[in-house]
């Protein structure tokens, strides 16, 4: 195995279009989701992605209401301890979807949750 110490240019654009503020969100988000979205009832499928550096998606069908998933993620503090994803804000939601921010990057990354029903 040959191992290199330098990234290609073709490495590099590719993590600069990926290893964005809305892919970290996405990966502390699914942290905290996995044991909600996969537990006793299941979603029957989950898709996550990044629309722009500052825009990301969580979307859903079946499983958990958006309400227990929104508490999951939303940043709470404890007597001192933050559960949840630190810096992240509800801005709104209803039954079906929801408006979060994360403050955790230099620019704010707007998160949408969807959970669709089939």
């Amino acid at each position: 195995m040959i191992l290199t110490d330098d990234l290609s240019e073709q490495e590099r654009v590719l993590l600069e279009l990926t290893a964005t503020p809305a892919a970290t969100l996405l990966g502390a988000a699914s942290m905290i989701l996995r044991t909600t979205l996969f537990s006793e009832d299941p979603a029957t499928w989950v898709d996550m992605w990044q629309a722009r550096p500052d825009l990301a998606r969580i979307e859903w069908s079946d499983g958990p209401e958006l309400a227990e998933v929104v508490a999951h993620l939303a940043a709470k503090d404890y007597e001192g301890t933050i559960e949840g994803v630190p810096g992240l804000r509800i801005t709104s939601y209803d039954d079906n979807s929801a408006k979060l921010l994360w403050l955790g990057a230099a620019t704010p990354v707007v998160l949408h949750l969807t959970r669709q029903l089939s």
